[in-house]
């Protein structure tokens, strides 16, 4: 039930909507007193949304009698809303050029951003964007959680693959969490990867307290990444801290055996 709640509440129905109209459709007509009731709101607040859901031709309301009921229309008038929402993006859409040239004329000419020490972003939009820049350089060192579910993107190493071949020089080198699948998935695709492509796994006695998904390391650039919940990274740009990490990442590297053929 929760499921068809958050799908309803995408298009544009209310929490209260949403269970008034799933409701109606396990209970048939019912009065609105006895729907205020069953759902646990004020009598007077239910109409307020009633009349929201027939103006989106979700329910109706009868007279049968001396009573007043309410009852929900076929499910199928649900299309009449899922296309208004595909009309309403593609709008958007096809909108976003030039709202994003006229956003980008208004930015002033030299941003005091750039030089910023530290930076927070949320979303996988942003953290896709960043592997984006790592890709552009030529090297890209990064400590890794190789899970069964890709959350960056559904094919990982195709995403290398590409960045492999718009950057000739570009050469990885990741040290991976240690797990039955991500050995199992190194044999799969990352022995397969590209010649530039170098792996290890991090020893399973190394108790660390690394909480992090990925931290890359690159540019200038220290970047921890956190995939849990709204996905959200840090980036760490300073001089000191890249050269602290890099040295770092190369001295575990040398000591971590080469994995297993």
């Amino acid at each position: 039930m929760d499921k068809i709640v958050d799908y309803l509440k995408q298009l544009d129905l209310s929490d209260v909507e949403a269970r008034l109209y799933l409701t109606l459709l396990q209970t048939g007509p019912a009065s609105v007193r006895d729907l205020a009731l069953t759902i646990d709101i004020k009598r007077t607040t239910t109409y307020f949304y009633i009349d929201q859901l027939v103006e989106k031709g979700l329910i109706m309301k009868l007279v049968k009698g001396s009573k007043k009921l309410v009852a929900a229309n076929d499910p199928e008038n649900l299309k009449t809303l899922v296309d208004a929402k595909i009309a309403s993006a593609k709008m958007v859409q096809q909108g976003f050029p030039n709202i994003l040239k006229r956003l980008s004329i208004s930015l002033p000419k030299e941003s005091n951003t750039t030089d910023a020490e530290i930076k927070f972003y949320k979303g996988l939009h942003n953290i896709r964007k960043l592997y984006d820049e790592a890709f552009k350089g030529n090297e890209f060192r990064s400590y890794a959680k190789v899970e069964e579910k890709e959350t960056l993107s559904p094919d990982n190493p195709g995403l290398f693959q590409k960045a492999f071949q718009k950057n000739n020089k570009l050469k990885v080198w990741e040290i991976i969490y240690d797990s039955a699948y991500s050995r199992q998935h190194a044999i799969k695709k990352l022995s397969k990867m590209n010649s530039r492509y170098f792996y290890k796994f991090m020893p399973k006695n190394l108790k660390w307290s690394i909480t992090s998904e990925d931290i890359l390391i690159y540019d200038g650039k220290v970047v921890i990444i956190d995939y849990r919940g709204n996905a959200s990274c840090v980036v760490l740009q300073s001089k000191d801290f890249y050269n602290n990490f890099k040295e770092l990442f190369d001295f575990i590297w040398r000591i971590i055996p080469e994995p297993d053929a």
